[in-house]
């Protein structure tokens, strides 16, 4: 199974109708971006050593690239994580939770950053440029 799987869910959840089915959406579109660049990492030998942290440390990679398209990618798993967060952890009443938009919003940013990585994984100059532009 592939982490952009994590999609299917999160579009059927954001086309429910409650704040739970819309919580689940959000928490499945990071995962859908989350474990591809950790999967990524792996294949380009890159993956941090410290598994206990491996979110922060997948996000901070793409963040500290020198590379604007990965730079911009860990803007979207910050953006991601924010929102999982909130879904998975703060139960009172939140805005974003109250309407499906924050959700399918999110669905779009995962797809979007997904299809960067594609980009980048499809060109051999764009990945060779990518991996070394990752910090050590």
């Amino acid at each position: 199974m592939q982490g952009r799987e994590f999609l299917g869910p999160a579009r059927t959840l954001a086309n429910r109708t409650s704040e739970a089915d819309w919580r689940g959406a959000a928490i499945h579109a990071y995962y859908a971006l989350f474990l591809e660049c950790r999967d990524l990492l792996a294949g380009w030998g890159r993956l941090p050593i410290d598994r206990h942290n491996v979110h922060p440390n997948v996000r901070l990679k793409f963040v500290y690239s020198r590379d604007a398209d990965l730079n911009q990618i860990g803007r979207t798993l910050e953006a991601l994580i924010l929102l999982r967060n909130s879904a998975s952890y703060a139960l009172r009443s939140l805005r974003q939770f109250a309407s499906p938009k924050d959700a399918q919003e999110a669905i779009n940013k995962a797809n979007d950053a997904l299809a960067l990585l594609d980009a980048i994984e499809a060109d051999p100059n764009r990945r060779v440029a990518a991996i070394a532009a990752l910090p050590s």
